[in-house]
């Protein structure tokens, strides 16, 4: 059997992108004839993944299996509409447009045009969302409830093992031995880094001057990140806060390994993947309790939901030093990444297979 994955835009490193490439190894191993394609693709991924419009010839391949990543609005959305076959959608979650009122009116409307699309997608066989979150939006969008399912996203544990640490910059890190607080993901409204900032003042002006910040991740909204760095520079915090950019691979596990502790104020995920990966690092989690942050950690981390700031880096500064608590709290997340494991989630692909039929139980 055939079996075409479709995706706007694809690239190495990326959550989504890995999750994509892992079912497609596994629909290969199961004896599938799989392709990718993709509106957007990196320059590393050219081979692996097919352009767009090479689609277009399997929009009326009515014996093959269809699976459409919404996570992002893109003209691919009306193939997928008018596709023949077996149709399934994994919903990653879009933001909604309000985060981006006022910074990119541009991402504001995509946003809200994804958003609105999504109940026109309704007729598929199966949607899938990668969060019980995720899934309820579905469910609230219009598709029916027996035709949803949960399949949470393969994690990048694999690729954190196959690739070497960049020891200098592991090194450099650590080498003052301040205490590194990290958090991971696209600089976005949503994200509410100005949260993040303010903790971190209190936390390194009234108890621990020897504290860096950094906040890994990628910038597309050149307003908001100037606003950080404004924010950075009212609050005369110098070089204690870092904005490094996107790493990958093994720059990524060098902030994951010299930080001690991760820090999320987010009022919008659909998972949050970096909270997954800081579980894998043994990195204790101090996070808003907000959208499918609660359902990923699952009663693992350390959550808060109204408290202000000079509270917040209290909490941070007993997950920092009291380590009979800092141990509790790893070793619980450690149980919660197991439910999360590669295995389980192949487990958990074939099932929803089988449930279409198109795998053998």
């Amino acid at each position: 059997m055939r079996a075409h994955q479709l995706f706007t835009s694809l690239s190495p490193g990326d959550a989504i992108g890995n999750h994509i490439l892992e079912i497609d190894n596994r629909l290969r191993a199961w004896g599938f004839e799989a392709d990718i394609f993709a509106q957007h693709i990196a320059p590393e991924l050219t081979g692996r993944v097919r352009p767009e419009h090479e689609y277009l010839r399997y929009l009326h391949a009515a014996d093959d299996l269809h699976i459409y990543h919404y996570g992002l609005y893109g003209q691919n959305a009306r193939y997928f509409q008018v596709t023949r076959g077996l149709r399934v959608l994994i919903y990653h979650n879009i933001t909604p447009a309000q985060y981006f009122r006022g910074w990119n009116p541009e991402l504001e409307l995509l946003c809200d045009i994804g958003r609105r699309t999504l109940p026109s997608l309704v007729g598929c066989d199966l949607a899938l969302g990668d969060s019980e979150y995720n899934r309820q939006e579905l469910v609230e969008a219009g598709f029916p409830e027996e035709k949803t399912d949960v399949l949470p996203l393969f994690s990048q544990q694999s690729l954190f093992e196959n690739v070497p640490t960049d020891q200098s910059l592991l090194d450099q890190l650590r080498k003052d031995g301040v205490v590194n607080l990290l958090t991971v993901g696209r600089v976005a409204p949503n994200k509410d880094i100005e949260d993040v900032i303010r903790i971190f003042y209190v936390y390194h002006r009234t108890i621990n001057p020897r504290s860096r910040l950094y906040v890994v991740g990628s910038h597309h909204l050149p307003a908001y990140s100037a606003a950080l760095e404004a924010l950075v520079a009212d609050l005369g915090l110098g070089d204690a806060v870092v904005f490094p950019g996107r790493a990958l691979g093994g720059t990524l596990k060098a902030y994951y390994q010299a930080a001690d502790l991760y820090l999320c104020t987010s009022y919008h995920e659909g998972l949050c993947v970096p909270l997954v990966e800081s579980m894998y690092f043994g990195l204790p989690i101090l996070a808003r309790k907000a959208a499918a942050v609660p359902e990923t950690l699952d009663d693992a981390g350390v959550l808060f939901t109204r408290l202000g700031h000079v509270e917040v880096a209290e909490m941070a500064n007993l997950l920092l030093t009291d380590q009979a608590l800092r141990a509790q709290v790893v070793a619980r997340q450690r149980e919660r990444l197991k439910d999360l494991a590669p295995s389980r989630v192949e487990a958990r692909l074939q099932h929803i297979l089988a449930r279409l039929g198109v795998l053998p139980t």
